[in-house]
């Protein structure tokens, strides 16, 4: 037995709010998203238009190529409901583009001659952090009903959130192996740092001099030079030889 709208309607936000699972695909939350709306309200198409780093909008998902067709010409000529809702924040509910050809003169008439005759867009957003649009096409004319406005907009919420949480996580990853890139590399110097105190009998404040002086002659990170020594890539008699240790005393502070 195929799913009722409210079996879709269920299972779509569950999977939009769930994105730590393993293997999350964020273009395939965007076209489950997109096909949930033609299904459960019943629109003819629906895409979706997110901001790159520079707050321009790209279009990330459509449901079929000719909506995707008139979200890029909605960028192309910069105007249309998906670019209005980003920029105000507000959802445009239901535009009769046949009473909308001044205020979009170029999205407008190519979007009723595709035979798409109303228009709704969402802005997709967390508090103040508007991260792109939802479009949504119909032939008719008929408007939603208020439950189904109320089921758009919280379809598009559902799917900011996900996305923004999303992208917090892997910036959390990120930083998190950028930590343990450091840790590790902070690791690889001190024993760098041993090795050459017990080799030329330096201090370790002075082998950690020798070693950063080393590395800026050579133009490469200190951790570099340090990973070389350690595993032997790059013997310590191959490399210069520490200055006299006249020439290496401290001045201040030694590491």
């Amino acid at each position: 037995m195929a799913p009722t709208h409210n079996e879709v309607l269920l299972a779509t936000l569950i999977e939009l709010a769930d994105t730590t699972i393993t293997g999350f695909d964020l273009m395939s939350l965007a076209d489950r998203l997109v096909n949930a709306c033609v299904e459960v309200l019943g629109v003819s198409a629906a895409g979706i238009m997110l901001a790159d780093q520079s707050s321009s909008l790209r279009v990330f998902a459509s449901t079929n190529e000719e909506s995707r067709m008139l979200e890029l010409l909605e960028l192309q000529n910069n105007d249309g409901p998906c670019l209005e809702a980003f920029r105000t924040g507000r959802t445009i509910e239901g535009a009769d583009l046949s009473q909308y050809v001044s205020r979009w003169p170029s999205f407008a008439p190519a979007a009723m001659a595709a035979g798409i005759n109303t228009a709704y867009a969402v802005p997709m957003r967390l508090r103040d952090q508007i991260i792109g649009a939802l479009n949504l096409f119909q032939t008719g004319t008929e408007p939603f009903s208020l439950h189904d406005l109320h089921v758009a907009r919280v379809m598009t919420d559902m799917a900011a959130i996900g996305i923004i949480n999303h992208w917090s996580i892997r910036q959390h990853e990120v930083l998190a192996q950028q930590l343990q890139s450091a840790l590790t590399s902070r690791v690889i110097i001190e024993q760098a740092k041993g090795v050459l105190a017990e080799r030329e009998g330096l201090s370790m404040g002075k082998a950690f001099e020798y070693l950063r002086r080393t590395a800026r002659s050579s133009q490469r990170p200190i951790a570099d030079v340090a990973s070389d020594m350690v595993n032997g890539r790059r013997p310590i008699e191959t490399m210069p030889r520490p200055r006299p240790l006249v020439e290496l005393s401290d001045k201040g502070r030694s590491d």
